[in-house]
């Protein structure tokens, strides 16, 4: 049987080989980084639980923190990224295989995350330090400021990085697009943070729910306004394997996403429309919140994320959603009778760059822009559904202002018949003016943008 330290220099090197692979699909060829994830372990079947954990973690680090690291990356990578990066075209091109070469090439960016991130694998990163000769460098904190990071990186993994500032963990475009009401280095110090799991109670016995993540050696804690709302940490349980999970008590839903239902407020007997409705959280969230009573119709052009939610439906027992095609088209006067409409619409999801850091390197300011136009046709020909006096929801998951108050103001220019609805805030009991841009430090959760608009009939 291998000695411990074997074993150790196996996993790091087949981390860093993971890395690679990885890392070369999402990069240079922009598929998202989980499926990228995903496909690799299912290809390589020796990777045990462990090194499926080491991997997984050690990915996204490398990506939230690729601003600074990227000159680190092995030469062959990063002359391989240059030469494919030149091509516009490169993201509908077949991918071409990922640069070979000693895995412990890969040690000296890897050892740079796990500094940054501070992981739970301090073996293994003696491991990487090993292989370039240095002793393992003392992790920072979460305390530790970013411009304090900067300055010591350097130092820490004793090499030339000389000129980091903030502003490289995202791209320039994207630092520039970051609104006034986003605190730039705040927002920047957030997307830095690994972000927690939120749960969303499916049930009314929310106390024994409490008992039950607990008995699964979770640590829930319910959100102080939000009373559904449990944050649960980094969980390294399959919640899918929980008996309440299987039983529909709970969802797997971020703390800003549930924002949204609260602030379309449904009430039972009404007939709503999740228009963009994807795998259904929001959808599930309305209907909970209608109690079962009235219609939720949930479309999509993807049909077989509206299978997804079909299956999520029935475990949660749920008869009051119907789900259908749906590809942008505007809806006939006869058929206006809803009484409220969701467009939680397609954007580029950098409200989600902490938990998905390959957003900031595969998404460009003309996909924003495009972006823009797209959720405004939708968030048009979606408001010809609405009955007279009905209200429309419009939400994105980005932090930009082109796909947030951009559309909010065009959408308004163009329809006298519709004005801004003020609502109370779920998270602060305060009231909006009818927009809302949740920023992640209010609630250790994704960004969102929330716009509620009301017919005047």
């Amino acid at each position: 049987m291998p000695t411990p330290s074997r074993k150790n220099d196996s996993q790091a090197r087949a981390c860093a080989h993971a890395v690679n692979e990885i890392l070369w699909t999402t990069l240079a060829y922009g598929r998202p980084t989980d499926r990228a994830l995903n496909a690799f372990l299912r290809a390589n079947k020796q990777y045990g639980s462990r090194d499926r954990r080491l991997t997984s973690h050690m990915v996204f680090a490398v990506l939230r923190w690729w601003g600074w690291l990227a000159r680190l990356a092995p030469r062959p990578f990063q002359d391989a990224l240059k030469r494919v990066g030149a091509n516009p075209d490169s993201y509908q091109q077949r991918p071409e295989p990922a640069p070979q070469g000693d895995s412990r090439a890969w040690s000296q960016i890897l050892l740079g995350a796990h500094v940054l991130e501070n992981s739970h694998r301090p073996d293994i990163a003696r491991v990487w330090a090993g292989h370039i000769q240095r002793r393992s460098p003392k992790p920072f904190t979460e305390d530790d400021a970013l411009p304090f990071r900067a300055r010591e990186l350097a130092k820490r993994l004793g090499v030339n990085l000389a000129g980091l500032r903030e502003g490289q963990l995202v791209p320039k475009w994207a630092a520039a697009e970051i609104p006034h009401s986003l605190p730039k280095g705040e927002t920047l110090s957030w997307l830095q943070r690994r972000p927690p799991v939120w749960l969303r109670a499916q049930t009314d016995a929310v106390p024994k729910l409490l008992v039950q993540l607990r008995k699964a050696e979770l640590e829930p804690e319910r959100h102080a306004q939000m009373a559904r709302a449990i944050r649960i940490g980094h969980p390294r349980t399959n919640l899918r394997t929980l008996d309440s999970f299987r039983k529909g008590a709970f969802e797997v839903q971020d703390l800003a996403s549930q924002f949204v239902a609260h602030v379309c407020a449904p009430r039972p007997g009404q007939r709503w429309w999740d228009a963009c409705a994807g795998a259904g959280g929001k959808t599930l969230h309305l209907a909970d919140l209608m109690q079962s009573k009235g219609t939720v119709l949930a479309t999509d052009i993807r049909t077989r994320k509206l299978e997804d939610l079909r299956k999520r439906a029935r475990r949660a027992g749920f008869s009051n959603i119907q789900c259908r095609e749906w590809r942008g088209d505007a809806v006939s006067r006869k058929r206006a009778t809803f009484d409220g409409i969701l467009v939680d619409a397609p954007c580029t999801c950098s409200g989600t760059w902490r938990r998905n850091p390959d957003g900031r390197w595969t998404t460009s300011l003309r996909d924003v822009t495009e972006m823009a136009e797209r959720q405004l046709g939708l968030l048009t020909s979606a408001a010809t559904g609405l009955r007279s006096g009905g209200i429309i929801v419009y939400a994105t998951c980005s932090m930009f202002a082109q796909e947030n108050t951009g559309v909010v103001e065009a959408f308004l220019a163009k329809h006298a018949a519709f004005a801004l609805d003020p609502f109370t805030d779920p998270l602060t009991g305060k009231n909006c003016d009818g927009t809302r841009l949740i920023a992640p430090w209010e609630g250790d959760c994704d960004t969102m943008f929330v716009a509620r608009f009301r017919h005047s009939g």
